[in-house]
């Protein structure tokens, strides 16, 4: 038998790279980087081929230091490791992955608040009890695949109609760091910080979200949003007039630049949470 036939017996590998490590995140504290899609992957039919060596991470103690190899900290290290992901799909525990995750998103899928989107009201009985099928049927696709940052995204919705924000935005924080090239989960989690008052994890959240998406202007106008409500009244008014010189149609982003002026001038209170914008 050639090598040639042999591989097309035993079926061709599919091998990816992926890194998992420690991070430290001044705002998010430790954080396990990779472990969840590795694990996920396992469970799903991959496997484990190689590891190799990694690296660590650094950031500077003072951002505004412009010394690049000097004064800085060790915020993180990693990794390599090389899956072979071409039997993901074809074992019983990943069929059963996905029939969940279809059975979950079609309890939560009416009820999730979608701009632009008709959405059916989550204060009946039944409403309550499809969501709640929903959330659970979404952790047990979770317990086979931890690194599935969509059924994150979609227990978050469920919760947000529900109205349990700390629990929504905790579910919004994992599908953030799971999908970190994802705006629209990085916008999710900003907006159930605001509403809870964690300012700093929002300004995080939506600088990240800015960087995806520098020409939306929606964006940039949420991260205006998040530095107001963090008191970082200087760099607030300066984004925001990015958003509407970027936009300026848009009635949104030109009522939040007044608002930002009058706390700037000392008219209004500086909003706390994102409650205390509809307070004045």
């Amino acid at each position: 038998m050639s090598v040639e036939d042999e591989n097309q017996e035993q079926g061709e590998s599919d091998l990816r790279e992926f890194r998992i490590g420690v991070r430290v995140d001044p705002e998010e504290g430790l954080q396990s980087i990779g472990m969840e899609v590795v694990n996920g992957l396992v469970n799903l039919g991959g496997r484990i081929v190689s590891l190799q060596g990694g690296g660590a991470t650094f950031r500077k103690l003072d951002p505004n230091d412009e010394a690049q190899h000097k004064n800085l900290a060790l915020t993180g290290c990693d990794i390599q490791v090389i899956m072979d992901v071409s039997g993901v799909g074809e074992t019983p525990a990943s069929q059963e992955h996905d029939r969940l995750y279809r059975a979950g998103l079609d309890l939560i899928n009416p009820y999730m608040q979608i701009v632009g989107r008709e959405t059916q009201p989550a204060d009946t009985e039944t409403a309550q009890e499809e969501l709640k099928r929903g959330i659970e049927l979404l952790k047990w696709v979770l317990d086979i695949n931890p690194g599935n940052g969509s059924a994150w995204w979609i227990i978050g919705k469920a919760e947000q109609a529900l109205d349990n924000t700390e629990v929504a935005c905790d579910a919004f924080g994992h599908a953030y760091r799971l999908k970190s090239e994802n705006a629209d989960t990085a916008r999710e989690y900003m907006y159930e910080c605001l509403k809870l008052g964690r300012a700093a994890q929002a300004i995080s959240a939506a600088r990240h979200a800015r960087e995806l998406k520098p020409d939306d202007m929606g964006l940039v106008a949420n991260l205006a949003l998040a530095l107001l409500i963090g008191g970082e009244l200087e760099e607030a008014a300066e984004v925001i007039e990015i958003a509407v010189n970027g936009a300026p149609d848009d009635p949104i982003n030109v009522n939040l630049q007044q608002r930002i002026a009058e706390v700037c001038a000392g008219v209004v209170p500086q909003p706390r949470k994102l409650a205390d914008m509809d307070a004045t």
